[in-house]
Parts: C-alpha cells; sequence; structure tokens
C-alpha cells in the first residue's frame, strides 16, 4: 500500500519527538499568541491560494480554523472592515477581488464569505463555507 504524504494534518516535517511542533509554538505563543499566529495563516492562506497551492493552500487554512474553534474561540481578534480599509487607503472590495480574481463569480462571494466571518470570529460558519468550498473546488 501506498504511503500517502499529509501535508495538511500530519506533515512529517513538522514533527518531532512524537509530536507535532505547533503543539510547542502554541506553548511559546500562549492562548492569544497562538489564536494570532493561526489567524496570520488562514489569511496568508487564502489570499495566496490561487497563486500557488491552490486545494492544498484552502485545506490548510481550514485546519488553522479549526484549531482556533478546537480552542473554544477564548480569544477574540475582532476585525473592523471599515478601520482596515482606512489603514490600507483601499476597500476590500478591492482587495477581495484581486484575491479571488481567477475564480468563478460564485466561488468569489463564496471566498469573501469565508473572510467576512472570520472578521466577525465567526469562525464555525466560515469553516463550515471553507469545507463546502473545498468540496465544491475538489470537484472541479
Amino acid at each position: 500500500m501506498e504511503n500517502k504524504i499529509d501535508n495538511i494534518n500530519n506533515a512529517k516535517h513538522y514533527q518531532i519527538c512524537g509530536f507535532n511542533s505547533i503543539k510547542i509554538i502554541e506553548k511559546i505563543l500562549g492562548k492569544e499568541g497562538f489564536v494570532a499566529f493561526c489567524l496570520g495563516n488562514i489569511l496568508k492562506y487564502l489570499i495566496r491560494a490561487e497563486k500557488k497551492n491552490k486545494l492544498e493552500d484552502y485545506k490548510k487554512a481550514a485546519k488553522y480554523l479549526e484549531w482556533i474553534i478546537e480552542r473554544d474561540n477564548e480569544i477574540k481578534h475582532h476585525t473592523n472592515i471599515k478601520e482596515m480599509e482606512q489603514e490600507l487607503g483601499i476597500t476590500w472590495n478591492k482587495i477581495i477581488t484581486e484575491i479571488a480574481k481567477d475564480l468563478n463569480v460564485d466561488d468569489a462571494v463564496e471566498l469573501d464569505a469565508i473572510f467576512r466571518n472570520i472578521f466577525d470570529e465567526n469562525y464555525e460558519i466560515a469553516r463550515e463555507i471553507l469545507d463546502d468550498f473545498i468540496k465544491e473546488y475538489e470537484v472541479n
């Protein structure tokens, strides 16, 4: 039987002494730092997915969302879209249009919904939408 590499749930390059290095990261950063770390990685993977690893990046974002949800959303990082737009000097619509430019309209709207639910700390809803997005992406 062929051993399939799992870069999402059990990447060998992140294993040390029988456990995943994410445990070390969580212990060093603490709960609040770890949630921020996860949010940063979720955004990174969602932003770059269509330009790099596509489906694998969406699955990695889902894994980081899972880790936040497992921690019962104890730490909140609410992002106000209007404040972000003012700080960046660009509208969210222009940003999401650039991120989703290679997607069809339905997928682009779904990706926008994922981001907006993350911004509003609705991590479970974001994960559900992302899981559906991944299933549809795998079919196409």
